[in-house]
């Protein structure tokens, strides 16, 4: 029986190249973004290049009805995943924590209790059958909160925190929950920001994700120097810290 994964939000950035990578190595995959046509047309250059089963459904993980439907169709397709790839979330132009409530709200489902919601169904179903990899995806941000990006970087603190309790739960089995701190990564989430680094190549942070599919769990950052800059910028003082501008 050949390796099958879900992705959720796959039809662009990372996610586009997680599927991407998986179908060259054989895997059938269920693939998931909120845009269907977006993801009918990479089911049918991934079916057409590799030669193997691709479904894609549309799910909009900020809405509970949705995940309910998504989560029957994709068992429908592939009934027992060995890994599940949640590579879904959303960033807004303006994100100060005071503002819109409707965009904190957002950002907060769509970044965190969306993730968890879906997630814990897969959770729940790797402890019982002893295996199976849930991928998780946090960011910088949630280790080095500024004044940007407020309600993005709560929401991803939270997830760490789903993370690392999932982790625990399925710590006497083989299922595992993996956990990447994204840095800045080529993307659609990157387009248009002041950026202080170049952003990572999505194809070589998602072979490095790859390849790291059913080991133990773990949180990394990835690219793996995030790891350095962080520490650094958490070790700073208050006073000069909270004069950084990035």
């Amino acid at each position: 029986m050949s390796d099958s994964a879900i992705i959720v939000g796959a039809s662009t950035g990372l996610g586009r190249a997680l599927a991407t990578l998986l179908a060259e190595q054989g895997w059938d995959l269920v693939i998931a973004s909120r845009s269907q046509p977006d993801l009918d047309a990479l089911a049918d250059e991934l079916r057409l290049a590799h030669g193997v089963a691709v479904t894609p459904i549309a799910v909009d993980i900020a809405v509970d009805d949705d995940i309910e439907a998504f989560l029957d169709a994709a068992d429908a397709a592939v009934p027992d995943p060995t890994a599940v790839l949640i590579t879904a979330g959303a960033v807004a132009e303006v994100d100060d924590g005071t503002g819109d409530w409707t965009t904190i709200s957002d950002l907060v489902a769509v970044n965190m209790t969306g993730v968890m919601k879906l997630g814990g169904r897969y959770v729940e179903r790797f402890e019982a059958r002893g295996h199976g990899t849930l991928v998780l995806f946090s960011s910088i941000a949630a280790g080095a909160p500024r004044r940007q990006n407020v309600a993005y970087a709560a929401a991803k603190a939270g997830l760490e925190c789903f993370a690392g309790s999932m982790q625990h739960r399925l710590g006497r089995t083989d299922a595992a929950v993996q956990l990447y701190r994204l840095g800045y990564v080529d993307t659609r989430l990157a387009q248009g920001r002041d950026l202080k680094l170049r952003p990572a190549d999505p194809v070589r942070v998602a072979r490095r994700v790859v390849d790291g599919l059913g080991g133990r769990s773990r949180t990394v950052f990835e690219p793996r120097y995030w790891a350095v800059i962080v520490r650094g910028l958490r070790a700073l003082p208050a006073p000069i810290y909270n004069r950084l501008d990035f």
